[in-house]
């Protein structure tokens, strides 16, 4: 027996492995974007996927609507129409640990947020509707040949390399979705990997390790950690997938 329908709005780095990984555990998955070319890719794939105006949008009543949409112009609007069209009994919104402008210490889900404005305001909208709704504050996103150390890659005097990171894995992103639905879970959650060292061991470490050409940072600068283990309490379980691109991390 097929479980609930699911709309995924977003068909770009997280949306497409989340459509997948949902469909084979049993859910109705289908998906809808800005993107017309994207159509063929994810028939080859067995999902049904559909090129939508968001300011436009018709009635497509699903169970569960997930967003992972990067904010844009009108965001909040675009968020506030997809629930009208869709009103699902359940609504899941990637956010971004962006919301929190502190910049020592430690934050958590409880900590004043006076960062990105328009996520936050996104955020409101999701938590304020009448029906349930979760928050993943995601952690800065690796994994599926994504990895920021390329972008530092054959750069030097680079800044904040006392900083922590504040990453996660794709993989365990993953995870925490499916487990969060089967248990319809709310709330807001940060969704940031444990293991936060600087940003100039990690990074130049992992230059190394993928086989690019060195970064260098300047070994100055502070930075803030965001503390994801509410999830871990919720739901009991762990993080499971390695930030580093090796084993071991020296």
């Amino acid at each position: 027996m097929l479980k609930e329908e699911i709309l995924l709005a977003g068909a770009g780095w997280l949306g497409k492995p989340l459509a997948l990984g949902l469909k084979e555990i049993g859910y109705s998955v289908e998906v809808i974007g800005r993107s017309p070319e994207k159509q063929a890719t994810f028939k080859r794939l067995g999902l049904a996927y559909h090129c939508v105006d968001y300011n436009q949008l018709p009635a497509i009543q699903r169970q569960k609507l997930i967003i992972c949409l990067p904010p844009t112009e009108h965001y909040t609007t675009i968020i506030q129409n997809l629930l009208h069209a869709v009103q699902p009994s359940f609504t899941l919104f990637t956010s971004s640990t962006s919301v929190y402008a502190q910049t020592t210490g430690t934050v958590d889900e409880t900590s004043v947020c006076d960062g990105n404005p328009i996520l936050l305001e996104a955020e409101q909208v999701i938590l304020n509707q009448q029906r349930p709704g979760t928050v993943l504050r995601l952690g800065g996103l690796i994994g599926s040949n994504r990895n920021p150390a390329k972008h530092f890659s054959g750069k030097t005097n680079l800044v904040n390399g006392l900083a922590p990171v504040n990453l996660i894995h794709l993989w365990d992103i993953l995870r925490f979705v499916e487990l969060i639905l089967q248990q319809n879970l709310t709330g807001i959650y940060n969704i940031v990997h444990p293991f936060h060292p600087d940003r100039k061991r990690y990074y130049e470490q992992e230059c190394v390790a993928l086989g690019l050409a060195p970064c260098h940072f300047l070994p100055e600068g502070t930075g803030k950690i965001v503390d994801g283990s509410k999830i871990t309490r919720a739901l009991q379980t762990e993080y499971l997938h390695p930030i580093v691109s090796q084993g071991r991390f020296g």
